[in-house]
């Protein structure tokens, strides 16, 4: 057999062994992460080395991997979450991989040749959410009546049937008047949500605007099933003249912070019972283990057909640091977003800049807390990251005043609170 080929089927059978049979046994604790880098087995230089992860019940395992591009006989990665098993390797692989286990154990093999640099990497166990109790009403009472404190306009009101709503379903029509919908003028084709908060201004995410001029979309305003002309009498298409990201916002980067956008539309929104603003909460707050209300006009499943009526579905707010285990892009020190989650039940593409929302029981009334900006599968069990707007306040406040200087509504609360923590 000649040497080089002899070396190679040598090692190929040595990886075998290494995926197949043998495996290093590695246990997390919520919140530690580990890397892994695989051991040299043999004089030739060949690495390889198989890993059993386990964590926590109730816990998954975030595992991010950076992938040397080479040949799938110099380097290959192997990842088994517990739904699939998946190789990751050549010259057109994604230079990155990330993905979750299943449930609580996964399995990672990386191998390469000849003493060169090849794939690594990190393994991280969440915090339990997978168990966390999830049963959430919808009242006929939520966001109708009024609370023991106002607002300093309308808003967050909403327009109900008598009854109740269990989890994600569709929503009534003009059931929130601040929803909207951002549509292509040219095809009419809808891609992304919004919500009023101005007689002149929507608010949506910057990923939905960054690379659209202002003069080619349009909005439209109390609508249900935007492929009805008769469902609602309330719907209006309203040019947007100007779009204002973040300036922070980086389209390319792969870490996605200040995913927010302001938008002025080129004439005032005919605001009423069925059209108006949602209110902006006036300072942060600890919104961990709360209910909130995110709703659009998404896909309902993965690169599915999109939802032409507007979707409503209830999500509970998780500890941030559990979306930085998922998606490594979360930066927890400085948090500026929010990740939420229910099980199967979740946003999805084109629900982007929808508008996340939470009940103050205050004023009865619905205050937008966050935005939609990313996530995995549509229904999956990963939890979703969403911008969080208190955050943000300042900016949307400046976009405002610098584009069309116009109220927005929030809580009417005594001047001596400095952080509302309930």
């Amino acid at each position: 057999m000649i040497p080089a080929i002899s070396w190679i089927v040598g090692a190929f059978l040595i990886w075998t062994s290494v995926v197949g049979v043998d495996g290093k046994f590695v246990s997390l604790k919520a919140g530690e992460d580990a890397k892994l880098t695989p051991e040299t087995i043999s004089p030739t230089g060949v690495a390889a080395t198989r890993w059993i992860v386990k964590t926590c019940g109730g816990c998954k395992l975030a595992i991010s991997c950076v992938i040397q591009n080479t040949t799938c006989a110099m380097n290959q990665l192997i990842i088994q979450t517990g739904k699939r098993t998946e190789t990751y390797c050549g010259p057109k692989q994604e230079r990155y991989v990330m993905t979750t286990s299943v449930r609580n154990e996964a399995s990672v093999a990386i191998k390469t040749f000849g003493n060169r640099q090849g794939s690594y990497c990190k393994v991280a166990a969440t915090k339990p959410y997978l168990n966390l109790a999830y049963a959430k009403e919808d009242s006929s009472e939520h966001g109708q009546g009024a609370g023991n404190k106002s607002t300093t306009c309308a808003c967050g009101w909403t327009n109900k049937e008598n009854g109740r709503i269990v989890g994600g379903k569709e929503a009534f029509e003009n059931e929130y008047p601040f929803a909207v919908l951002l549509v292509m003028k040219r095809t009419g084709t809808p891609f992304c949500g919004g919500s009023i908060i101005s007689d002149y201004h929507v608010l949506t995410a910057a990923h939905c605007t960054a690379s659209i001029k202002g003069s080619k979309i349009a909005v439209l305003v109390g609508e249900h099933d935007y492929t009805s002309t008769d469902h609602t009498r309330n719907s209006r298409l309203i040019d947007v003249d100007k779009i204002v990201d973040h300036p922070l916002y980086d389209d390319a980067a792969l870490t996605v912070v200040n995913d927010i956008s302001i938008l002025r539309l080129n004439k005032e929104i005919p605001q009423s019972e069925k059209v108006g603003p949602v209110c902006l909460p006036t300072m942060r707050r600890v919104l961990k283990n709360k209910y909130v209300k995110v709703m659009g006009w998404g896909k309902v499943s993965t690169n599915g057909r999109t939802s032409t009526v507007l979707k409503k579905v209830d999500l509970r707010v998780i500890d941030l640091e559990i979306c930085r285990t998922v998606y490594g892009s979360v930066n927890t020190s400085y948090p500026s977003q929010i990740c939420t989650w229910a099980p199967k039940r979740n946003s999805c593409q084109g629900d982007s800049g929808g508008p996340v929302v939470w009940l103050d029981p205050e004023t009865n009334r619905y205050t937008q807390v966050g935005l939609v900006s990313y996530g995995k599968e549509c229904a999956s069990t990963d939890p979703a990251v969403n911008t969080e707007i208190a955050y943000h306040l300042e900016f949307i406040k400046g976009a405002i005043r610098a584009t069309k200087p116009t109220a927005i509504c929030t809580k009417v609360y005594k001047r001596y609170k400095q952080f509302e923590d309930e």
